[in-house]
């Protein structure tokens, strides 16, 4: 299964202009994805759609907890996801995992 974030939770919240954001490789039951690189992405729209609102470095570590900074802080809703790229062994390319909606408070 693709990467997913978790919290927030789809509907949740964050606080302030930074929060730890918790992705993961979700994959229970199922293969987990094989990913080179990977980053988390905030925007206005679903699936990494709309404006750009803030974004993490690409990182080539198992996809863990990270610090997003930058965020709006203004009680908006945004959208997280994770952009991910595949090795060229697997296919190669860059995917977006499921989008979570969760709003952005002070």
């Amino acid at each position: 299964m693709p990467p997913m974030v978790v919290d927030p939770p789809s509907n949740g919240f964050t606080n302030t202009h930074s929060y730890t954001f918790k992705p993961t490789n979700a994959h229970g039951i199922h293969k987990a994805t094989p990913i080179k690189q990977w980053k988390v992405t905030v925007t206005t729209g679903q699936n990494n759609g709309g404006t750009l609102i803030t974004e993490t470095a690409w990182s080539i570590q198992p996809i863990a907890s990270c610090l997003v900074n930058n965020l709006p802080a203004n009680n908006s809703y945004y959208w997280a996801q994770i952009v991910y790229e595949k090795p060229a062994a697997d296919g190669g390319g860059t995917f977006v995992s499921f989008s979570n909606r969760f709003q952005s408070r002070p």
